[in-house]
């Protein structure tokens, strides 16, 4: 019985922990390194997701971290390609792809969202140009691309998008902006990438050692740091993440 409990505890925390990575509250300074990046992009992300309507594809889902945030759609499908630079096991991908054409008809969905995955396509005209065939006539795309973050799934990390950049490529495709915001500042971004460095100094292969180590070393310079970084003036000129919402014309 005790071991029964005991077990149905560390699930539950398990299950917290994995929301943090994504949904971080207050508490989550104490667990997750990844804080302020995290915070600002679902709180864009958040911003923009009723505008998306209707059937929707999510491409590059992985875990499919934001579907909660899209209750009001008829359907959420997400596809993805499989490769060695990520860990499958814990992701809820419905199709698999080979990363050239999507397996569906032209005009399938009514909406896209692609979240940081674009820095690890190879041709990423391509891929959108793809992504804009699968999209109906009328249909918006959510986008999400990092502008300062380290290299991750290796190898398949390619590049970082400025807005302007970003805006070029989506532009290319004949699609019309509606939205376009930066995530972070400056001072915040700085802040981060100190406690991504920390991480990188400490974090060992044990998921519990982890959450000691960051409770001890990382937390309080999250939340020392953000109280001086709340002081600060909020200089645009350096930042997490873009985030552009468009529509295909009709």
């Amino acid at each position: 019985m005790t071991d029964s409990i005991l077990k149905e505890m560390l699930d539950l925390f398990h299950t917290y922990y994995l929301r943090q990575r994504f949904f971080p509250n207050w508490f989550s300074v104490f667990i997750n390194p990844f804080y302020f990046i995290r915070k600002r992009l679902i709180e864009k992300v958040r911003r923009l997701a009723p505008q998306l309507e209707g059937e929707l594809l999510d491409f590059g889902c992985g875990a499919k971290p934001y579907q909660e945030l899209f209750p009001h759609l008829r359907s959420y499908l997400g596809v993805d390609i499989e490769n060695e630079g990520h860990n499958h096991k814990t992701e809820a991908i419905d199709v698999y792809y080979d990363g050239v054409r999507l397996p569906f008809d032209d005009d399938s969905f009514d909406a896209i969202l692609t979240s940081e995955v674009l820095e690890h396509v190879p041709n990423v005209d391509g891929c959108l140009t793809d992504l804009v065939r699968v999209l109906r006539p009328g249909g918006k795309m959510l986008v999400t691309v990092p502008f300062i973050w380290a290299e991750h799934e290796l190898p398949y990390d390619f590049r970082r998008f400025s807005l302007i950049g970003i805006r070029k490529h989506i532009t290319d495709q004949g699609l019309t902006i509606l939205a376009e915001e930066r995530s972070g500042h400056f001072a915040e971004v700085v802040l981060q990438l100190w406690m991504a460095y920390l991480r990188s100094l400490f974090y060992v292969k044990n998921k519990y050692v982890n959450l000691l180590m960051n409770a001890i070393f990382i937390a309080p310079v999250c939340i020392l740091g953000g109280a001086i970084v709340w002081l600060l003036p909020r200089k645009p000129e350096l930042y997490f993440n873009t985030i552009i919402l468009a529509q295909k014309k009709i």
